[in-house]
């Protein structure tokens, strides 16, 4: 990857701030509201798709493959895994029942696979290449990674449990993602976790 100057080095840290920081600040001070977070994603994932057409980053670039998709799924599948016994494990330490009657809760009606990949889509395969960019330390990538999609879960409830379980998450899937680079099944994957946490009473803001 070619080395940047000062100059556009200041832009890609502009855009992280403007995508990645300022908005999650807004919800936190509830500038903006919190029931608007999924719109607010949609719009950063626009943003994110203008960059991406005015860089004219490749398919590959973005992790966007099914070529890949047989031979990383084993990996992927193991982190499904050993995520979804720890997030129960976690549950039943703390216990935190699963919510009775799931399919009857509004935020169960949303559609984890999108609302997972467009995350993944903003953090991991747009993210993680912004960070390539400006960063060569592979350790400071998967930790500026993950402290900004820790950052990103400050809006909900029970932060001393929520922020150490999303900063866990985030350097999860930056490491088997910059590993495996597969947007797909990084989404997959997260959808799972996503269902599974918020099941159990995790990453959900209440009315």
């Amino acid at each position: 990857m070619p080395e940047l100057s000062a100059s556009q080095k200041r832009m890609v840290f502009g855009q992280i701030f403007l995508i990645f920081v300022l908005p999650i600040i807004l919800l936190y001070l509830n500038i903006l509201p919190k029931e608007a977070r999924v719109f607010i994603l949609i719009l950063a994932c626009l943003l994110i798709y203008a960059i991406i057409k005015k860089e004219k980053y490749t398919l590959q670039d973005l992790g966007i493959s099914v070529h890949t998709f047989k031979k990383y799924l084993i990996p992927y599948l193991c982190l499904m895994t050993l995520s979804v016994i720890v997030i129960i494990s976690y549950s039943e330490r703390l216990e935190m029942e699963p919510q009775p009657q799931w399919w009857t809760k509004p935020h169960f009606l949303f559609l984890f696979l999108v609302v997972s990949f467009l995350q993944e889509f903003a953090y991991r395969s747009f993210l993680v290449l912004k960070l390539k960019q400006v960063f060569g330390d592979r350790l400071g990538i998967v930790l500026i990674n993950a402290l900004l999609f820790t950052l990103l879960h400050i809006i909900y409830p029970i932060p001393q449990v929520m922020l150490p379980l999303a900063f866990i998450g985030g350097l999860a899937f930056t490491v088997i993602y910059m590993k495996y680079p597969n947007l797909f099944l990084i989404s997959l994957t997260h959808s799972v976790l996503n269902f599974v946490a918020v099941l159990h009473g995790f990453f959900v803001i209440y009315s």
